[in-house]
């Protein structure tokens, strides 16, 4: 297939002639840079020169500058997963306390929260509108024993965006702390931890971070660190070492445990790095602008939308459904597409690397295909 159209951010994904990808939100798309970080850390293990632990932190620190926080608020994970368990287990529950969740969650982020229940903590779950979660509606639920509100800054399957300061405000008075997966948002969106006032961020590497699977972030609000501990103690979050009372680290990194994917974290910093080189207005206006033209020629196609019309929730997913969704999926696939076939659809996720030729072409080849 013949590359449609081009832009100045292009060119470090070769795919792209190959094929119009359209699934960052499934798992990046392989990049010139970080391919080249992870061949160049190779060479240096050949050299035994791999200089692990300070990859890591470099990894850290960018995607620290990528969410506007520093680098000693963000503890290295595995993966999204694992930081959002990692929040979980590290607040004080009592029995009879209660976490808000809600059913537009990836399992990412629910069975962290479903598994206190046998600490005597009630789950409760806020029910979706219009592919949303609304603020009353998680209102209506908080309380002065609730510990958590958990949701998600981009809803995997809906792509709706969430404003993240609300829920904070919300929270906060009652003593609870507000836990974010952040991994459809921070690479896309520009994201402010400290202006939403979160308590976690959880992102992992290999969506629109750009990176390869197997390294994650987990920031922690300085402010908590006082009032949360790490359930489980690793060597990596202890300061001084002992076998009676191990001294933890005061930071954030009290929550990084064992010895992570040093390779992983290697090419992460080198995807969150391109963005960084971007800027991240740069990659949000672009990501933006493609999926809000997508969602307005789907809007014109007969289908039905899952992602919300109105832009102020606007992200770069895009979600619909045409009632036979695997035999149209199959054809995009058939015409050189990659895109992702999820339980409330068809999904499509636009990178700033994709063009406005590949989006028309997409919808042309709906058209026929429905």
């Amino acid at each position: 297939m013949l590359p449609l159209g081009m832009n100045s951010h292009r060119e470090p994904f070769p795919i792209t002639e190959k094929c119009v990808y359209m699934n960052i939100a499934n798992h990046s798309p392989p990049s010139t840079p970080v391919k080249n970080a992870i061949r160049g850390f190779l060479e240096d293990w050949d050299e035994l020169m791999r200089n692990g632990d300070k990859r890591v932190e470099e990894a850290c620190a960018s995607f620290a500058k990528l969410v506007k926080a520093k680098n000693e608020n963000v503890a290295c994970q595995p993966n999204t997963s694992q930081g959002l368990s990692t929040a979980a287990s590290s607040i004080k529950f009592n029995r009879g306390d209660n976490v808000v969740v809600n059913d537009l969650e990836n399992w990412a982020n629910v069975y962290p929260w479903t598994g206190l229940r046998r600490r005597g903590v009630e789950v409760r779950v806020a029910r979706s509108r219009g592919g949303l979660i609304h603020y009353d509606d998680v209102a209506a639920l908080t309380d002065d024993r609730t510990k958590a509100v958990s949701i998600s800054h981009v809803q995997w399957l809906t792509g709706a965006r969430q404003s993240l300061r609300p829920f904070a405000d919300l929270v906060h008075p009652h003593g609870g702390y507000l836990i974010v997966d952040g991994i459809q948002a921070a690479g896309a969106l520009r994201v402010d931890v400290t202006r939403d006032n979160v308590d976690f961020y959880a992102c992992g590497s290999y969506k629109w971070l750009l990176g390869p699977s197997g390294a994650g972030f987990l920031y922690v609000k300085p402010e908590i660190m006082d009032s949360v501990l790490p359930e489980r103690v690793g060597y990596r979050g202890v300061s001084k070492h002992s076998l009676d009372e191990p001294m933890l680290k005061t930071t954030a990194k009290m929550m990084e445990f064992g010895e992570p994917s040093y390779l992983s974290f290697v090419g992460t910093r080198a995807g969150v790095d391109l963005i960084l080189g971007l800027g991240t207005d740069v990659v949000e206006k672009q990501v933006l602008t493609l999926s809000q033209r997508l969602l307005d020629g789907l809007s014109d196609l007969d289908v039905r939308l899952v992602t919300p019309t109105d832009n102020t929730y606007r992200s770069g997913i895009v979600s619909f459904t045409v009632g036979r969704d695997k035999a149209v999926f199959d054809g995009l696939v058939e015409k050189g597409f990659v895109v992702s076939l999820r339980p409330s659809g068809i999904r499509v996720s636009t990178g700033f690397y994709n063009t406005v030729e590949e989006v028309d072409h997409f919808l042309d080849t709906v058209e026929g295909l429905i």
